[in-house]
């Protein structure tokens, strides 16, 4: 498994004693540093060390980290929410420090474990902003974000933009890419490729990075952004995740009716709670519509917008992770 780096050959028996844990300090460096310039070398130790060890799989690097937690700036993990006070101070929106805290800790958007990247933005949508979240952006999104008049706050992992390069690319290739951290991108420099950001764990106003150091850390977290405007001036685009890569097994498959029914009682049962009824078309001074009726009733196309609805749900499900064990 010799690798060539783009400064240095690493021979087998250093790999081996690597491996091993039984390198020198000089041997490791020199492993790290071909490491990061070599990503076949790094798939090779990968693949090495997960036979005896939790490996993130390929499938969890596929996953989105939409329950990972934002949880930096001291015990009290409180960088999501500074992140965007940051946003409401710039848009001179008043606000209580005490009561916001109050909030995020009722409403559960911030835990003691941190704030989960789902619920960066709350305390910014109770404040009266539209926001919008999105995974898989590119700088080119960031910039046409900027240019819209957008607050931009990106997930990344906050020690691959102040720590130890040699730590966070041990903890990618063997932990897996792990977002902990968002900050508020103020601006982005093509001509440069720098991208400056407000970091509520710095000491500095702002700071800039060259893009590769920021697109690195910001990669982990599947390029997630939030970005909020006020209501008059943000156009919704909607951007539903791609769940086409998503395979569910002969179970779920054959449980597809059952679930697509029994969303079909839910949505009956709130309209007629609401004081709908059966009507041969859709009034909605009568609160009358045809699709008060069981589902074996309904026309196929009602069916399978039951059926697509609901298996888009589990389907998300286990893009963000998790899955649906059947009991025994």
């Amino acid at each position: 498994m010799e690798s060539k780096s783009q400064h240095v050959t690493i021979s087998d028996e250093v790999l081996a004693a690597y491996l091993d844990g039984k390198a020198t300090a000089e041997e490791t460096a020199l492993v790290l540093n071909a490491m990061e310039h070599d990503p076949d070398l790094r798939e090779d130790l990968r693949i090495a060390l997960s036979v005896d060890s939790d490996m993130p799989s390929a499938e969890d690097e596929a996953n989105l980290p939409l329950a990972a937690m934002a949880a930096t700036c001291g015990d009290e993990k409180l960088c999501s929410l500074e992140c965007e006070k940051f946003i409401l101070r710039r848009r001179n929106i008043s606000f209580d420090e005490q009561e916001i805290e109050a909030k995020a800790t009722r409403y559960q958007w911030k835990t003691a474990e941190g704030t989960a990247l789902f619920n960066v933005g709350r305390i910014l949508e109770s404040s009266g902003l539209i926001v919008s979240r999105r995974y898989k952006c590119s700088i080119d999104d960031i910039s046409e974000a900027l240019a819209a008049g957008d607050d931009v706050i990106a997930a990344v992992d906050g020690g691959e933009l102040s720590g130890d390069r040699y730590v966070e690319m041990m903890e990618d290739a063997f932990d897996g890419k792990i977002p902990d951290h968002t900050v508020v991108v103020i601006g982005y420099d093509g001509k440069s490729g720098t991208v400056t950001v407000y970091d509520p764990d710095s000491r500095n106003e702002t700071d800039t990075y060259d893009l590769k150091t920021f697109s690195d850390a910001w990669e982990d977290s599947r390029n997630y952004l939030v970005t909020a405007n006020t209501k008059e001036n943000k156009s919704y685009v909607p951007h539903p995740l791609d769940l086409s890569d998503v395979q569910l097994d002969e179970d779920m498959d054959r449980l597809r009716e059952a679930i697509a029914e029994n969303a079909h009682e839910v949505w009956a049962q709130a309209r007629q709670e609401e004081g709908w009824t059966y009507g041969p078309e859709r009034n909605d001074l009568l609160k009358q519509t045809p699709d008060m009726v069981p589902y074996a009733q309904l026309p196929e196309s009602e069916k399978e917008y039951d059926r697509q609805m609901a298996m888009r749900t589990i389907r998300l499900l286990k893009k963000l992770g998790y899955d649906i064990v059947k009991r025994k």
